[in-house]
């Protein structure tokens, strides 16, 4: 065998894995240790190893790389290293306890964050007038023809349309199977779609679509009455169908001798000089309607027909519907009495303006059922991000009574009920800024404290803004409802101040309301302003589109339309969402004046002249009862509409101002010594008290 020299014992002796090792000579002194043996020499430089505690005399000062654990253990275990390993490691959960702390902290000073509703606009639809892009197939128009009516494929078109305005929350007005006697409020099934507008594939698209922008979506949801034609009444009037005993009881019959033995005065809404009775041949009784003959009000009181509805909540939320505008609640129940409603003056015949409505509208139990949807909606609301929002509909001269739709605080009900005191004031008398000043604080002085409030100009329901108080004052009434506290809703083409269309043929009109429904003005190209490229619109387009719609004011700095982007987006500042709001005296007569502040932040002076005439301007001397609040002057930081005299970034004199007639502006100062809210003389609300950290730059309750 070949010898092995790879390796060498301490003498230089050729030694294999199989060698034994040589006896100690006589020259040694001392028995050899193992751990001696241990060691071995590498090479002629002398250079040891070693795998024991001997290697402490490698020339090292201290710790170093790739050192052995032996080394490592001795060096970690001296004083001034395990002293530096416990201040690291306290310092460590110091600071993790510190920011736990600070983040524990900022939650609870913070106020709970704005939802939806209350951050952004909403937007109304009113689908059949809104953008015509699609027909039902078994229609059979040729490609490129289109059936006239808005659909909910022209609603996905124009999507970004709502981007382009900064809107969130859209509101459709009724889609559901219809036979559209109501134009959509007489419902034949509530849980379909009308193949008119797409059908369920378009509902479907339409929800995902708006959910990956980041929009939300609110729906009729209509629980007065169905359609005459809905399988319900269908079975309820006839006794011999084969569903009759299960829904009998589902709509408010009343025994009578004969068709000519009706039950009391009540009339319905619509046909107001006539009863709301009417006579069903084949059960020898009468079905009531609040509203259309075509409209059966159902049976409220019948338990299993409000689990229907609840259902038909179920089923919308599943769908990823995320709110309702509840119709029509004050007609849900009647006495059932059946008493005659009081009459106002005897002489007079009996119509809806000659009557009391104790017994028809408003009545006992509405509240439980609302608070009872309400209840509904928050099973749905759990998970986190999503809400499921309310409002109401209450026509009502009775503030207190239209508040109550607020419910309370064991019993709560809409997020907030519809407020239409702009609506109903008189274009003649109360459009001007102390009518404006009182019907603002008449909804702040009696509304619950903690709740939101809502501001509308228009709706489906009432003549367009611009068609009752003129252009000058729609743009005032837009900066008024974007600038106070609470929810700003607006009908489509407010914001291209779209008017009444009042040249509609007899033979083309459909129903009384139907000049505030004619198609949105989108360009002033062709014979349609942009509704649809091939159709005959299922209402005339307001030959105005000329001059008002969306694709010119798109250029126009000035329009209308750029008005509202900017005011919604103005609305973005915490300073609008979360602030105070003081209302202050009128000025020169007919300028409505209120503060917006908030602690921490600087503050906005709304100024808005409700003057018309050529000769409206107002002289404006803030100072006269403000100055301890007021510096010198203040930046203009919005008009709403350009004028020589008043301009964007323009120094604003609070000792005296000239602001042009139907104007509104805003102005930012920096608060004195004082605010508003604090001064005890003003009257103020704020939703939250909060006020703005700037050092940690946040919103914290205050």
């Amino acid at each position: 065998m070949s010898s092995n020299n790879a390796y060498v014992n301490d003498d230089a002796v050729g030694m294999t894995s199989f060698s034994t090792v040589p006896e100690p000579t006589s020259s040694s002194s001392s028995e050899v240790q193992p751990y001696e043996l241990d060691e071995v020499k590498i090479n002629e430089s002398g250079f040891k190893s070693s795998r024991s505690s001997s290697l402490s005399s490698i020339d090292h000062d201290g710790p170093y790389a790739g050192m052995p654990k032996e080394v490592l253990l001795k060096y970690s275990r001296q004083k001034k290293f395990v002293w530096a390993r416990n201040i690291l490691f306290g310092i460590v959960i110091l600071t993790i306890l510190t920011l736990i702390s600070l983040v524990i902290a900022i939650i609870v000073i913070s106020p709970p964050c704005l939802d939806y509703w209350q951050t952004s606009p909403i937007y109304q639809i009113y689908p059949k007038s809104f953008k015509d892009s699609w027909s039902p197939p078994d229609l059979g128009l040729p490609d490129g023809e289109t059936d006239g009516i808005g659909d909910l494929y022209g609603v996905i078109d124009q999507l970004s349309y709502f981007e382009e305005l900064g809107v969130r929350v859209l509101w459709l007005n009724p889609i559901y199977e219809s036979p559209q006697k109501d134009n959509g409020y007489d419902i034949s099934d509530f849980r379909a779609i009308d193949e008119t507008f797409g059908g369920m594939d378009a509902m479907d698209k339409l929800i995902e679509e708006i959910h990956n922008l980041g929009m939300k979506i609110v729906m009729d949801f209509v629980p007065n009455h169905s359609s005459n034609q809905h399988k319900w009444f269908q079975a309820s009037s006839d006794p011999n169908h084969e569903e009759y005993d299960t829904y009998k009881d589902y709509y408010m019959w009343v025994a009578g001798a004969n068709a000519n033995d009706i039950p009391n005065n009540w009339v319905s809404e619509f046909d107001n000089t006539t009863s709301a009775w009417t006579w069903n041949a084949a059960r020898e009784e009468f079905y009531y309607h609040g509203f259309y003959a075509e409209q059966p009000d159902l049976n409220l009181r019948n338990s299993v027909v409000k689990e229907e509805l609840r259902d038909i909540l179920r089923f919308w939320m599943e769908k990823g519907v995320d709110g309702f505008r509840c119709d029509a609640l004050a007609y849900m129940l009647e006495a059932e009495h059946l008493r005659d409603n009081p009459v106002v003056d005897s002489a007079l015949p009996v119509n809806k303006a000659n009557i009391y409505a104790d017994y028809t509208q408003n009545y006992k139990g509405v509240h439980d059922i609302v608070a009872d949807w309400r209840a509904l909606l928050d099973e749905y609301s759990t998970e986190p991000g999503v809400y499921r929002f309310m409002q109401t509909e209450v026509y009502t001269d009775n503030i207190e009574e239209t508040l109550r739709y607020y419910g309370t605080e064991r019993a709560p009900e809409g997020d907030f009920p519809m407020n239409f005191l702009l609506i109903t004031a008189d274009p003649d008398t109360e459009w001007n800024a102390t009518s404006m000043s009182g019907k603002v604080l008449e909804w702040m002085r009696n509304m619950p404290a903690g709740r939101w409030p809502s501001w509308t100009v228009s709706n489906h329901d009432n003549s367009r803004l611009p068609s009752r108080v003129g252009w000058g004052l729609a743009r005032c009434a837009a900066v008024m409802i974007m600038t106070l506290p609470g929810t700003p809703g607006f009908y489509y083409g407010d914001e291209i101040g779209m008017t009444d269309n009042n040249n509609i043929p007899a033979d083309q009109s459909n129903d009384f309301r139907d000049p505030e429904r004619t198609p949105m003005q989108w360009n002033g190209d062709g014979d349609f302003a942009g509704f649809c490229e091939n159709c005959e619109p299922w209402l005339p387009v307001n030959q105005d589109y000329v001059d008002i719609n969306v694709e010119d004011q798109r250029a126009d700095s000035d329009s209308m339309l750029q008005m509202y982007k900017r005011l919604i987006s103005l609305r973005q500042e915490m300073v609008y969402q979360r602030g105070y709001f003081c209302m202050l005296e009128v000025q020169a007569g007919n300028t409505l004046a209120f503060i917006r502040e908030l602690p921490g932040l600087s503050s906005r002076l709304v100024l808005i002249n409700f003057d018309e005439s050529a000769s409206g301007d107002s002289t404006i001397n803030m100072n006269l009862e403000y100055d301890r609040y007021l510096p010198a002057t203040g930046t203009v930081t919005f008009v709403s509409q350009s004028s020589g005299s008043v301009e964007v970034g323009r120094q604003f004199d609070f000792g005296g101002f000239a602001l042009p007639a139907s104007r509104g502006i805003i102005i930012d100062f920096e608060r004195q010594d004082t605010l508003f809210h604090e001064g005890g003389e003003n009257e103020c609300f704020i939703h939250t008290k909060v006020c703005y950290d700037k050092a940690l730059g946040i919103v914290k309750t205050c």
